[in-house]
């Protein structure tokens, strides 16, 4: 079985255990990563990946601490893979529902094929659409005409990981975001349907929503020219559906 890193807030102890239980309940163990909490990070912190100057030309919105936060646990967790030289692992927010066991992911794994990035997940009110590229026991994985937004369940191999890193050591959009210009990562995005894993309804992302986003100051002209820019170049590099 893969490794799994669930990201965790300190004192979010009771999403742990919901999460725990699910997990055992498929037979699989994690390795909780504790979640680098915005709030409480200097500015100076935040600044270390966060650039305001980046986020100026890729984003209609400041980042809020959260967000920096998320991003933050997101990337260590991708640097765990490295420093402990896994092949891969699964990445788990806490906010998750385990939808079936990891037998197909297995014999995905087991199969060779080679990978950065898969999606364990989708967002439950905006389903992308996808083409099938092989199947896997009872599921398929497939590809996306745009990559689906959330980041509560994913692959990452060594690979991915060691390009996310290079390719965000100075971050201007939120990371589900950053993730659906994967040509900027320099990485593929795969998904394998159906979902393992699903947002639990009404549950809000510990790591992502310390801050609510809704509060934030939107640049609509900057907006509209970033669709514009992201429509183009991901129609003209991602596969034909």
């Amino acid at each position: 079985m893969l490794p799994i890193f669930v990201i965790n807030l300190d004192g979010s102890d009771e999403r742990l255990r919901n999460v725990e239980q699910q997990l055992q309940s498929i037979g699989a163990t994690f390795e909780r990563i504790p979640a680098v909490d915005g709030r409480i990070m200097s500015e100076e912190e935040r600044l270390a990946h966060y650039s305001p100057k980046k986020n100026e030309v890729q984003y209609h919105k400041a980042l809020t601490p959260g967000e920096i936060g998320c991003y933050l646990s997101h990337r260590k967790a991708w640097q765990s893979i490295i420093d402990k030289g896994l092949d891969a692992a699964i990445i788990l927010e806490d906010d998750i529902v385990c939808q079936s066991d990891l037998t197909d992911v297995q014999t995905f794994i087991e199969s060779g094929f080679v990978f950065d990035y898969v999606k364990l997940s989708d967002h439950p009110n905006r389903p992308r659409k996808s083409s099938a590229v092989k199947m896997y026991g009872k599921s398929e994985l497939v590809t996306f005409d745009k990559v689906p937004v959330r980041a509560c369940a994913q692959i990452v191999s060594a690979t991915g990981a060691a390009n996310l890193l290079k390719n965000t050591e100075k971050f201007g959009r939120p990371v589900d975001i950053d993730l659906q210009y994967w040509w900027e990562m320099e990485i593929s995005v795969h998904g394998i349907k159906p979902f393992p894993f699903a947002p639990a309804p009404d549950v809000a992302s510990d790591i992502n929503a310390v801050q609510s986003r809704s509060g934030v100051k939107s640049h609509r002209l900057r907006r509209i020219r970033q669709q514009i820019s992201f429509k183009l170049n991901n129609a003209l590099r991602s596969p034909k559906l």
